[in-house]
Order: C-alpha cells, then structure tokens, then sequence
C-alpha cells in the first residue's frame, strides 16, 4: 500500500524525469530521432503503454459530437502546420495532443450550457475535469514532457481567487504569481475532497470532516500540485456547441484550403468527414476495461502489440484528414486558370526514350506538355511542409508500378526483338487513371497529371519507353 501523499511509482522515472520517445518503431512521419514522438503504426509514445481510466462521462452523443468537434480543430491545424505530429482520440482523456518535439498534451474537453453561467473553482476540480487531469498526469509519473489543457467553451468565474485568477496562475510561466502557494494548498483540499466520493488512485484518500479547512493535506501533496498548474492550460477559447461548426470551418478549414491552394473543395463535406473520423476513433472500442496503471521504464524498447493496434483505431494522422478532403464534381483543368502555363525543365531525356520507343512526334510533344501541367500543378498544390516529398515519393511509387505493369504487357503484344514503347504508351494513356491508385492522391489531380508525372519519371530515367541505353551516349 502506497502512503497517504505518495504517488505510486512505476519503472525508474521520478516526477521530473521525460516520458521516453526513443522506441524502435517509425511513426506517422517517417523515421525520427529518438527526441521525436512515434506514430501510432510504430512503437509509440510512452504515454501509451498507459491505459486509460474508464470514462464514466462519455455516454451522450452530444458530448461525443462537441468533444470531437474541439478534437477537429487540433486536425485541421495539421493540414498546414507540421508541429502536430498524431492525434489520439478518448486516450486518457478526451484526446492527447503528440508534437512533432517528442512532448505530448492530454486535453481534456468540458461543454457547459450558457444557463449554467460560468465556472467556479469548485466546479472545476468536482465536475470540470480538472482532477482527473490530475490524477493521469500523476499515472504517467508527472514526466516532464506532458503537459495538460483543461478547454471549455465557458467563461470562469471572475470573482477574486476564484476560477478566473487560478487560470492566469497556470502554465510555466504564469500571468500572476502573488498567492500562488495559497491557491495550490486551495485546490490541494478540493481534490482531497472530490477523492471521498470519486476513485482517482493517484489522489491519496483523507479522513472526510465537515470543513475543506480542516482536511488533512498530506505531506508533499500541496507541492505536487503546485508543479500540475505548471504544465496546466485553462482554455476557454473553443466556442458554444451550436456556433463550433461555423467557426471551425471558417477559421481553420477555409485558411487551410487556400495556404495549400486546394480547388474545388466541399468545405462542409470535408469537415463532416473529418469529424466523423474523430467520432469513429472515439468509440472504436466496445472493451473499455482497465489494464494494469504503469508508465515503463524509459530504457524499455518492447510495446505491446494489442496496445499499438489500440492506439492506432483511434488516432488521427496528417494522412487521414487529408484524405478527408471531399472535392466536388468539377472537372479540374490540365493547366490552373489565370496563370500563364510553365514549361518544366529538362525534358531532353524523356525525348529521346519516346523516339527510341517510336512513339509518334505528336504524342511525344503532347507527353512534354502533361509533363510541365504536373510541374506547374505540383509546384501549386504542395503544402510546404515535410511530408511534401513522402506524398511525393508514394505518389511516384504508384506511378512506377504502373509504368513497369504497361511495359510488361507491351512487351508481351509485339513481336520480339521490336520496339514496344508505342504500345507502352498506349496501355499508360489506358490504365493511368487516378481512380486505379491503390491510394489517394494528396491533391486533386487529374489523369493527365498522371501521365506528367509518369513522363517527369521518365525523364529522371526511372523508366525507359524501350530497352535500357545511354541517354547521354546517344545526345552525342
């Protein structure tokens, strides 16, 4: 038995030690240092290995919707920012945040109806999340990569030492810190007394009495408390549940399309996917039992597989939400509108494979064209961001495989010993379809911008329209 005041303690770390991220796995981004959070398809966050509390409170739709819809905003902000590195849905709390830096955020979600006015210090640790956030940061031993947002759509109360004043006391570095020790030994005593009725492991249990002033605080307890509000974030920056849908699509969702210059989006279709996305990774699991409470030693490299699989039905990578972008009907055109068509450089190889193959003059002068619409689309569509050349390179990959796909079956319908890159090309303009990829693109594209990358492969001499020569031989 733990004594009372003392937090259990698991694997080696202490209450300032770092939550490992080393792992052996590759996460949602690709490879990464071992400062760097892993994704859910690798070995992942040490934060994971914890299971999470059951959630008592998840049971309402309109909960479920609100929460997610707060989650969403956090997603959207992926598509054009790389700092965000996952999203894990109902994972200790409402969602955890994972950060490209290796540091995680357990956010924790409360709606609260405008009639029930603003939020008291009470509230707060009974009702308001702000124990429970408590207790989970304690559960992965207080590491000091975690950090903890209480968000509310509800203003907090602005009476003095109330609510409003703990809010500007919180974070590392605080607004206000006259009263700090006074407010920490506060919400010390309403923890204390919101653990008489509410199983939280990492909360010792008192003697109940009649008076808050007169519970016993065990040692230590004020200052561990004090150390919480450090890595705390009192946010009441989401809106009321009837406006949150507007605001999200206006404020994240539009910006967002227009930074990564996106056409033809269905912005309420793309949002609606999005959201449904979080709300199927919030109830993924029908199995919400307890596993044993521990953080691992930070030296271990060993995850559970049936944890990874979890994480993974409820996390939200960079991928997912871009694949959630819905497109209307609209035919989206070779060259974009309004601007002066771009040639791409090179282009001498790709001339020389198409003549060695004998595909006509015409077809081969209409490759170079598809060859600079994929140049000027690509260079108009990307994102700026890291995961640019991954979209790329897997984009490719699909291309390639096809390419070498239409040349087998070239190969096959001539005689042999002839050129076939006639023949090649023909099965490329017939099989080169978006809707044949075995993924999504990152962008809306077009089946000529296919074939213009598959040209700009080409003239990369990834793949040849004939057998293999010497480009450089023969330009001589």
């Amino acid at each position: 038995m733990e004594a009372a005041g003392d937090v259990p303690r698991y694997g080696a770390g202490s209450g300032a030690s770092m939550v490992d991220t080393a792992g052996t796995g590759v996460g949602a981004g690709g490879a990464r240092a071992s400062a760097k959070s892993e994704g859910p398809d690798g070995s992942p966050h040490a934060i994971f290995e914890l299971a999470p509390e059951e959630d008592s409170g998840s049971d309402t739709l309109g909960r479920y919707r609100y929460q997610a819809e707060v989650a969403a905003r956090e997603c959207l902000a992926m598509l054009t920012e790389d700092a965000i590195d996952f999203v894990v849905c109902e994972w200790h709390e409402d969602f955890v945040v994972a950060w490209a830096d290796g540091s995680v955020e357990l956010v924790s979600v409360k709606h609260r109806e405008e009639n029930q006015g603003t939020w008291s210090l009470t509230e707060l640790c009974k009702s308001g999340g702000l124990t429970h956030l408590f207790d989970r940061w304690c559960a992965c031993e207080c590491a000091a990569n975690v950090r903890l947002r209480l968000a509310t759509n509800a203003a907090l109360s602005p009476i003095k030492g109330n609510a409003g004043t703990l809010a500007r006391m919180c974070g590392p570095e605080p607004e206000l810190t006259d009263g700090l020790s006074s407010m920490a030994e506060t919400i010390a005593r309403q923890m204390l007394k919101v653990r008489w009725k509410q199983p939280y492991p990492n909360v010792p249990c008192t003697p109940q009495v009649s008076k808050l002033a007169d519970i016993q605080v065990p040692t230590g307890f004020v200052e561990r408390v004090l150390r919480f509000l450090a890595v705390l974030e009192i946010s009441c920056d989401p809106p009321q549940r009837a406006h949150i849908t507007d605001v999200n699509i206006q404020r994240l969702l539009v910006p967002a399309v227009e930074q990564l210059q996106l056409a033809h989006v269905d912005l309420e279709s793309t949002y609606r996917a999005v959201v449904d996305r979080i709300e199927r990774a919030n109830r993924d699991e029908s199995d919400r039992s307890q596993l044993a409470v521990y953080i691992a030693d930070p030296s271990r490299v060993r995850h559970s597989t049936r944890m990874q699989q979890r994480i993974g039905r409820r996390s939200i990578t960079r991928e997912i939400v871009r694949q959630s972008i819905a497109y209307t009907t609209v035919q989206l055109p070779t060259f974009p509108r309004g601007q002066l068509p771009v040639l791409a450089p090179g282009g001498a190889k790709l001339g020389r494979k198409l003549r060695r193959g004998l595909v006509p003059s015409d077809e081969a002068a209409f490759a170079e064209r598809l060859r600079s619409a994929w140049y000027t689309t690509w260079s108009e569509r990307r994102s700026g961001l890291a995961g640019d050349e991954t979209d790329l390179l897997n984009l490719s990959m699909d291309v390639l495989e096809m390419a070498f796909e239409c040349r087998r079956h070239a190969r096959a319908q001539v005689t042999e010993g002839s050129e076939f890159g006639n023949k090649m090309n023909d099965l490329l303009v017939e099989r080169l379809k978006v809707d044949a990829l075995p993924s999504p693109p990152p962008f809306l594209l077009s089946n000529l911008h296919l074939r213009g990358l598959a040209y700009q492969l080409c003239d990369e001499c990834l793949f040849f329209f004939s057998e293999s020569f010497n480009t450089d031989e023969e330009a001589s």
